[in-house]
């Protein structure tokens, strides 16, 4: 059973290895899947306040709590001011004016009904009139008096009634404002009409004419009046604002939650009332902006960087980690005044420096501001009060202070002063939010002691995570490189003991590498510390190398010169197998295995070819492969340069230059540059490195002129004291049997033996 069991869970794991190996090879699908994970990661770390609310209570609900005000605030309830607002604008009496449009209408009805009756009287026909509008419902004798009257009664009868008609309906007392209105306009009009001169045919006529033909409201909305009043009305109406202190009662035990006091607690975020739905798709929306924007700036500007699926990873990591230390943080809880300064501990630092120092300064920069929008967010998903944007903006500039601080991180003690910066900025930004947002000073000074706490812990997260992260990821950092060029390191205290003149040679080589790697703008310290390390393979024969060779036997007198370019050559590859046992960095090994390419070894192949004819050079080369980048390309070429300036008969600055750019052209003809990125610029800035560095080395020295001896000064002016004073010959010869001689052992003597 046991067996079977073990067999099952090979088979899974056969399985599962199997397609980890095909993601593996498919690395689309693999960048597609990470992407996906730490997008619905970021999004869960950034919408998680939303569902964690502190007080869960509804319109009309008891509170099962006091609940009191965290700071002073003046809150204005803007729903309740819309509102009241619209109100006032409803509540404006409508403004009627005569609806001219349909007054025209009626009058040009009224005329064409007196055209008809003059047409009419003209033909004496009453059958064609009956069949016309308003005239069908009158009685064939009203009719027949209508046509009879004179032309001028019809003049004056068309006018009256019009005017009657027109006038009722323009009123704006008497006119028809609805449908319901219209009986009432009907009756007060047909009374004017009875009141009126008219005859009573016309009389009659016109009532007629009412009943039939005025059917709708004669008095519109005056729409321009009203908009102004409205906008009076709304005007008028003043914004409420309640004024609330630190701890000040909101609601109390049992106290009903009115709409008033909801809209407080929802102000001071007490309670979240947005559609977590809605808010979970615009958390995700800005995460989804987020993360495109960096690989959006990676894929136009650092497209190497995004190729490297483990660089994309170590972003993602870092993101994810500090967001989620800030969710952490936010729980925390520091008091009830204090809790809204929460987070500005979230060490956004610690992320943007970790970023700077392995993946590099611009990539940081872009994290930095995503990370204080999406700081901004974890504060406050709804973003509807201030402590979402004050603790973006500590984050902002918390994150770019850090990256600049290890931008040119040359030892460990940088990461502790990039803390102390991170923190004196945290600081500044805090009183500046301090100051415009009226902070109470007990408010102020936690916020302080955040703000520092944060730039420490940003420090001390950065050191104690960097190892972990370079192991993880398969990155060299500078910290890394610079705890490999300790002196103390086992390769290189070997190389000093066993192999001294490669060490110094590898030592000179380090500089020349550096400047010209500062004048190419290369990395700098990985070329410094590669070149110490580039001819450890030396190591294991070390006196069959010239540096070396401090006797006047060479072993390579004894030996052929096929054996000895192979024993020349050889060093690369035992230099990699040291490498790689003693776990240097990739970069370290790629330079180990670039640094000669696959030149020649001229000075055995032209020995060979004294002894022998035929000689294949190909048995001369190294193996390569040639720099493939311009780090291994510098170290190449100072390990020429430095080895061949060093054979020079009197070095003098001109002959040092142009040995130097003859060896830089060499290499470049025989095609050991072909695969690394230097430009001609490059390699005339170079040149110019590889001198200033070497004049300093191989400088004139002032010959010092050889002193003559104490006693020899002493005869010779004794000499000349005798040939100038010949008349006191007796004193003198007196004079010096009176003197002792200076015994040995005095200043005298021991001067002049010295000298």
């Amino acid at each position: 059973m046991m067996v079977l069991k073990i067999k099952m869970f090979k088979t899974i794991w056969d399985e599962l290895s199997s397609r980890f190996d095909w993601l593996k090879h498919h690395t689309t699908w693999l960048r597609a899947i990470v992407g996906v994970m730490y997008f619905l990661l970021l999004t869960v770390l950034l919408s998680s306040n939303i569902f964690v609310s502190t007080l869960h209570l509804e319109v009309g609900e008891p509170s099962p709590q006091l609940i009191t005000a965290p700071w002073t605030r003046v809150i204005v309830d803007q729903a309740k001011y819309t509102r009241d607002k619209e109100a006032a604008a409803k509540a404006v009496p409508p403004v009627y004016k005569p609806d001219e449009e349909y007054l025209t209408l009626l009058t040009k009805e009224v005329g064409n009904a007196f055209i008809s009756l003059r047409e009419a009287s003209d033909n004496n026909n009453i059958s064609e009139l009956k069949k016309l509008e308003p005239f069908t419902s009158l009685p064939e004798s009203l009719l027949t008096s209508l046509i009879e009257t004179v032309p001028d009664e019809l003049d004056k009868a068309e006018k009256a009634g019009r005017d009657i008609i027109l006038n009722k309906a323009r009123s704006l007392e008497t006119g028809a404002r609805t449908s319901e209105d219209m009986p009432a306009f009907r009756d007060r009009t047909k009374t004017d009409l009875d009141q009126s001169e008219l005859n009573e045919d016309f009389k009659v006529f016109f009532k007629g004419f009412i009943d039939r033909e005025v059917t709708q409201p004669t008095l519109i909305v005056d729409e321009a009046t009203m908009d102004v009043l409205r906008a009076a009305a709304r005007t008028a109406i003043k914004q409420e604002e309640l004024h609330y202190k630190a701890n000040q009662k909101i609601v109390g035990v049992g106290d009903i939650v009115d709409e008033t006091i909801y809209e407080v607690l929802v102000a001071y975020g007490l309670i979240n009332n947005q559609n977590t739905g809605k808010s979970v798709a615009g958390i995700a929306m800005i995460v989804l902006i987020g993360m495109g924007s960096i690989l959006l700036y990676l894929f136009q500007y650092k497209r190497d960087i995004f190729r490297m699926t483990n660089r994309l990873v170590l972003i993602g990591l870092t993101i994810s980690l500090v967001l989620a230390i800030g969710r952490a943080v936010i729980a925390l809880n520091l008091g009830t005044d204090f809790n809204s300064l929460s987070g500005m501990l979230i060490p956004i630092a610690w992320a943007t420096m970790t970023v700077a120092i392995l993946v590099g300064v611009d990539i940081a920069i872009m994290v930095s501001l995503v990370l204080a929008v999406f700081v901004s967010v974890l504060v406050d998903p709804a973003l509807s009060t201030s402590f979402g944007l004050h603790s973006g903006v500590v984050a902002l500039f918390g994150g770019i202070v850090g990256v600049y601080s290890v931008s040119r991180l040359s030892q460990r003690s940088d990461l502790a002063r990039a803390g102390i910066f991170v923190s004196a900025v945290n600081v500044l930004v805090i009183s500046g939010i301090a100051l415009t947002s009226d902070m109470r000073l007990a408010v102020w000074v936690v916020g302080v002691i955040l703000g520092i706490v944060n730039g420490l812990a940003s420090s001390f997260l950065t050191v104690g995570a960097l190892h972990w992260f370079e192991s993880g990821f398969h990155i060299t950092s500078s910290v890394r490189l610079l705890e490999l060029s300790d002196p103390n390191r086992p390769l290189l205290k070997r190389l000093l003991l066993e192999a001294p003149g490669t060490y110094h040679h590898s030592i000179l080589v380090g500089n020349l590498a550096e400047a010209a790697a500062e004048a190419v703008r290369a990395d700098a310290t990985l070329v410094r510390v590669a070149s110490m390390y580039h001819d450890i393979g030396k190591l294991k024969r070390p006196y069959f190398f010239i540096e070396n060779q401090f006797t006047q036997d060479n072993p390579h007198d004894k030996i052929a010169p096929t054996l000895s370019s192979l024993i020349i050559t050889s060093h690369v590859k035992d230099g990699l197998e040291l490498a790689k046992d003693n776990k240097l960095p990739v970069q370290i090994q790629d330079i180990i295995a670039q640094h000669h390419g696959d030149s020649l070894v001229s000075f055995f192949y032209h020995k060979a070819l004294e002894e022998y004819e035929n000689v294949p050079e190909e048995t001369f080369h190294y193996e390569g492969p040639k720099p493939q980048t311009k780090e291994a390309a510098l170290v190449a070429l100072a390990d020429n340069v430095e080895a061949a300036v060093r054979s020079m008969k009197q070095p003098t600055p001109g002959r040092v230059e142009g040995f130097v750019r003859k060896i830089i052209k060499d290499k470049l003809n025989d095609g050991q540059l072909d695969q690394c990125d230097l430009t001609f610029q490059d390699l005339d800035r170079i040149a110019m490195a590889f001198v200033r560095v070497l004049s300093g080395i191989f400088h004139s020295r002032v010959e010092y002129p050889e002193m003559p001896s104490i006693k020899e000064n002493n005869n010779h002016s004794m000499h000349k004291k005798l040939e100038g004073e010949v008349g006191q010959e007796d004193d003198e010869s007196s004079q010096k049997e009176k003197q002792p001689e200076s015994p040995e052992g005095t200043v005298e003597s021991i001067v002049s033996r010295e000298g």
